[in-house]
């Protein structure tokens, strides 16, 4: 049964080919959902017909021959090695004010029969195509979009006056893409996918939540890392992180000592020395350890820098003590950094051009208690992913895999963790225990990286839970030696990364850089 081609579907992809100057010789969707798929071949896609999409481009690119700038997110990524593939470029227009660009890689050989779609960072504005490049080597059909805008992944400039962009970039462009990405893909091989897949960090968490949660039929298995899920929120403890940096606040240049106190004080809790910090929960450092003493003014922290530590470790919280959004944890102090520099100022990108439309706004006068309310009034839940009533998608057999490093200084993991206790709550303990994992990495900042073992296949553990009924639990985590000419730790160890509730614990004996060492545990604290 082809599920993402509705009827609606169907009878508008007629009625646009039955207009067409060009129906007698254009290939279409009608040759796909009769009984008769006629497989296309690469370039006969740029003639085809698909929902509210135009093609640009469909060219066969020869094994070896991609080449291409590197991602605005991410490291650069080798192309040389990706196997041959056709190469659709396109836009879908569901609003006159959209213009949601758009590529989809398809294997010229060897397509394994699944569909993904990737997801973005930040304020997206830009095809991730380093993102297609792994998904593509294992065969699969894979497409990213820019959401529906071009520009900088803390820019949202383009939203003044476009609230149909806003909707696209908020959650329209991804699920259109689904559509457009399941129709080219059968297309081309004149059948549907039999699986698909969403995989995306950061915005690209938050974006496969709001799949789960608005349109539970599109993705058969979701990938959820460091998911931006409590939009308005996190755009608000961003600005609060900002002020507390400057000449009363915070200086960045003390970060690195901030952060090698703190792994200092907690690192030994899982029996071994590390730099990793296991379980942030049994971790109650205080930045006032670091305070200068009198006549001391180096390798210490001032008493408004004290101050500033507190607040960003204390996240968002209005007057009455309500907790809007959790502070980052220990060891995450480094990246704070990224929100202090006007290069990545989103949050107040995103106040003045969405939620105020005012360019002139100062974020100097942000207030919890009066901007935090308007904020979430004028978003109206657009941007956010926090219902956790996912069971239409459970229902349907859908699995989730959601994880998230606690060392990351961008979205505080405590968030993903309420959202998961939120399930939790309100669908039942065995139901989530069913579809759901969610993964506290010990020591990985904001999507990878890190002083832990970040590398995980968890595209590996999901094709096996969906295609063979195993449920991933304990999986291999490595600390990967840094790419050549990029400055880093040579050490490569691994760990077992633990779903939650467990943590990671040394047993107490043998070499502490090999996981079979190590066990995942309930703590205790």
């Amino acid at each position: 049964m082809m599920r993402f081609i509705t009827y609606t579907t169907i009878a508008s992809t007629v009625m646009l080919i039955a207009c067409s100057d060009q129906s007698a010789q254009q290939p279409s969707l009608v040759s796909i959902v009769n009984n008769s798929p006629e497989p296309l071949n690469c370039e006969a896609i740029a003639n085809a017909a698909f929902t509210n999409t135009t093609i640009t481009s469909a060219v066969t690119v020869g094994a070896g021959e991609l080449t291409l700038p590197a991602s605005p997110f991410g490291p650069a990524a080798d192309y040389s090695d990706l196997p041959g593939f056709c190469r659709v470029a396109g836009s879908i227009q569901p609003t006159s004010d959209s213009d949601i660009q758009f590529e989809v890689w398809l294997p010229s050989e060897n397509w394994n029969g699944r569909f993904m779609q990737t997801g973005n960072g930040g304020a997206a504005g830009s095809i991730v195509l380093a993102s297609l490049v792994d998904p593509l080597k294992r065969g699969y059909a894979v497409a990213n979009t820019d959401t529906g805008h071009q520009g900088g992944g803390g820019d949202f400039d383009w939203a003044v006056d476009h609230p149909e962009k806003v909707t696209d970039y908020a959650w329209r462009a991804v699920h259109e893409l689904t559509v457009t990405g399941k129709e080219i893909t059968t297309a081309r091989f004149g059948m549907p996918p039999e699986k698909s897949y969403w995989n995306g960090c950061s915005t690209g968490g938050r974006q496969g939540l709001v799949e789960a949660q608005r349109f539970p039929e599109d993705y058969d298995a979701i990938i959820a890392g460091a998911p931006a899920s409590n939009w308005t929120p996190l755009m608000s403890l961003s600005i609060l992180i900002q002020k507390n940096f400057g000449p009363d606040g915070m200086s960045v240049n003390k970060l690195a000592l901030l952060k090698e106190a703190a792994i200092s004080a907690c690192d030994a809790f899982d029996g071994v020395s590390d730099r990793i910090i296991s379980n942030p929960a049994q971790c109650d450092f205080d930045p006032g350890i670091l305070q200068c003493q009198a006549g001391v003014t180096a390798q210490c922290l001032s008493a408004q820098e004290v101050n500033a530590a507190r607040n960003i470790y204390a996240g968002l919280v209005d007057s009455s003590g309500q907790v809007l959004m959790p502070g980052t944890g220990p060891g995450s102090e480094t990246l704070w950094g990224a929100y202090a520099s006007p290069a990545f100022s989103i949050g107040t990108s995103f106040y003045k051009n969405v939620v105020l439309q005012n360019p002139q706004w100062d974020p100097a006068t942000f207030d919890v208690d009066s901007d935090v309310p308007r904020a979430l009034a004028a978003d109206n839940g657009e941007h956010d992913a926090m219902n956790a009533d996912i069971s239409a998608f459970l229902a349907r057999g859908g699995k989730l895999i959601t994880y998230h490093g606690t060392t990351d200084g961008l979205i505080p993991s405590g968030n993903s963790l309420n959202y998961f206790q939120s399930m939790v709550a309100t669908l039942g303990e065995e139901a989530v225990k069913e579809s759901v994992r969610y993964y506290q990495i010990p020591g990985m900042d904001h999507c990878s990286g890190g002083e832990g073992a970040h590398d995980i296949d968890w595209l590996d553990a999901m094709e096996k839970w969906v295609e063979t009924d195993s449920a991933p639990n304990e999986l291999l985590a490595t600390h990967p030696a840094p790419p050549p000419g990029i400055p880093g730790e040579s050490n490569v160890f691994t760990r077992p990364a633990c779903p939650h509730p467990e943590a990671t614990i040394y047993k107490g004996s043998g070499d502490t850089n090999d996981a079979t060492n190590f066990e995942c545990v309930i703590p205790q604290n």
